[in-house]
């Protein structure tokens, strides 16, 4: 073998290897952490579908997604599913009105994430009103409960600059 292949050869198992290097192993590759959920969009999410269930007078599911304090009182003003009131107001979809923001505790509830969606009502023969609908999102055992529902007054929004924690902050009882 003269001078240049081997020269050549050299190279090629030296790219080799640092091309190897650099990749790192299948092991390494997998012991990466995978990003964690955002939580304040995870929180949004079990909102809306509280709120879904709540406008569908849903109770069984909408009392299962609140908090283990807040459960059993649910259940217990909501025993038995309700049948559809055909003569009802048409309900349209639950949105989220604004991005989740943190809100701090209070006397009677823990500090989470406060999630306003809104939905429109609409009774027959009235025009359509919009909701506006303030949660409590707490986290335990992995999961995001409600805990806590309040209606946002027009004063909440237009006067507040966080009108979720402006909602929930209001002392009630």
């Amino acid at each position: 073998m003269t001078a240049r292949p081997r020269t050549a050869a050299l190279g090629l198992v030296l790219l080799a290897a640092l091309a190897a290097g650099c990749s790192g192993t299948t092991s390494e590759k997998n012991t990466d952490p995978t990003p964690a959920a955002d939580p304040s969009a995870t929180a949004a999410d079990r909102a809306r579908t509280y709120m879904r269930a709540v406008v569908a007078d849903d109770w069984t599911t909408a009392c299962n997604l609140m908090s283990a304090a807040e459960r059993t009182p649910c259940h217990g003003r909501h025993p038995t599913p309700e049948p559809a009131d055909p003569s009802g107001p048409a309900i349209g979809p639950v949105l989220l009105d604004r991005p989740p923001t943190r809100v701090p505790a209070t006397s009677n509830h823990p500090a989470g994430w406060g999630v306003i969606t809104t939905h429109t009502v609409t009774w027959p023969g009235k025009p359509a009103r919009t909701s506006y609908t303030a949660l409590r999102m707490t986290e335990a055992g992995g999961t995001w409960w409600v805990e806590q529902r309040e209606d946002v007054a027009d004063s909440d929004l237009t006067y507040s600059g966080d009108p979720a924690a402006s909602a929930l902050g209001r002392v009630t009882g």
